[in-house]
């Protein structure tokens, strides 16, 4: 039985084998990385890609590369109809065989879109047990942000049809309660609050706010950011440039809003005094963490706030 498929209904998809092995020889060599997507797969630490690089050298590939069979014309918006096969699971795995020649065993899905194939691979992140609660953080918001981004938007002129595909949960339906009911769909489906729902959505634009070696290294826990000043920079209503450092990001956020974007003259300020400065932004951040002792935090923040304004008087 056939089903219609358009570009904003359900995001399923079919399982297709990947033809003789000269095919799949053929494709592998067609094998394409798009940036936007590798984005999505979260970073292993250098001891976590060692040990997998030593087990797939020992066992091999046993699971098989997850390829998006499409068009050029799909990815590029060109003329182009020629295949296009795009890796959509297994990046890590396929690093480590094209630096060591391993074989490894592919298989193909279709999706009528990028979109389709973000949804995906979102959920299918979340779907794994290994996550930091940042990576899980970002993923819920990136999801979020997503069905949003999808909300109201026309359906495509051309339908695709899948063979036998179970109908997902649509999160698009066009209502004037679409967000509320967005939110309230997702925190059900990742058992959390709708209102954690929300704030991962800041969560995962402040991260994408960040230069990607920094947002790499928060995500993997080699640097800490508390949640809360990540939530205010994806709050930022002005565009900001990729934020590089710790530092960087703290100073921005010092920064008051500047009016029809005219430029703003950061005053001098005591070093001493940016330091208590830089520790009442990162208690305030804390604010927001619903593990955080509130009591103790406000405690905190009276002593900074008495000590800096102990030095103005000076």
């Amino acid at each position: 039985m056939k089903k219609r498929f358009d570009q904003i209904g359900p995001k399923t998809l079919i399982r297709k084998e990947a033809g003789s092995l000269v095919q799949q020889e053929e494709i592998k060599g067609l094998i394409k990385i798009l940036p936007e997507f590798e984005a999505l797969i979260p970073p292993l630490l250098s001891e976590e890609y060692a040990q997998l690089a030593l087990n797939v050298q020992k066992e091999g590939c046993r699971e098989p590369l997850l390829i998006w069979h499409t068009t050029q014309a799909t990815l590029d918006g060109s003329d182009d109809l020629s295949p296009a096969y795009v890796l959509i699971d297994g990046h890590n795995r396929y690093a480590i065989c094209q630096t060591f020649h391993l074989d490894f065993k592919i298989l193909l899905r279709e999706f009528p879109g990028k979109e389709n194939v973000r949804d995906f691979m979102i959920d299918n992140q979340l779907g794994r047990r290994n996550l930091t609660p940042e990576q899980t953080a970002y993923l819920r918001g990136l999801r979020y942000l997503q069905t949003k981004r999808q909300t109201g938007r026309p359906a495509s002129s051309t339908e695709h049809e899948l063979v036998d595909s179970p109908p997902a949960i649509d999160l698009t339906t066009d209502s004037p309660k679409t967000a509320n009911r967005t939110e309230t769909t997702l925190a059900k489906q990742f058992n959390v609050s709708a209102k954690t729902i929300r704030l991962d959505a800041s969560y995962a634009k402040g991260l994408d706010k960040l230069a990607e070696p920094l947002k790499k290294q928060v995500l993997s826990r080699q640097v800490k950011l508390g949640k809360g000043l990540l939530i205010r920079l994806g709050d930022l209503p002005q565009p900001v440039p990729p934020v590089e450092s710790v530092d960087q990001l703290n100073r921005l956020l010092a920064e008051p809003p500047t009016p029809n974007g005219e430029p703003y003259t950061q005053p001098v300020i005591p070093e001493k005094t940016q330091e208590h400065i830089t520790q009442v932004l990162q208690l305030a951040a804390n604010l927001n963490d619903p593990d955080a002792d509130i009591r103790a935090t406000c405690l905190q923040l009276i002593d900074q706030l008495q000590r800096i304004v102990s030095r103005m008087d000076q």
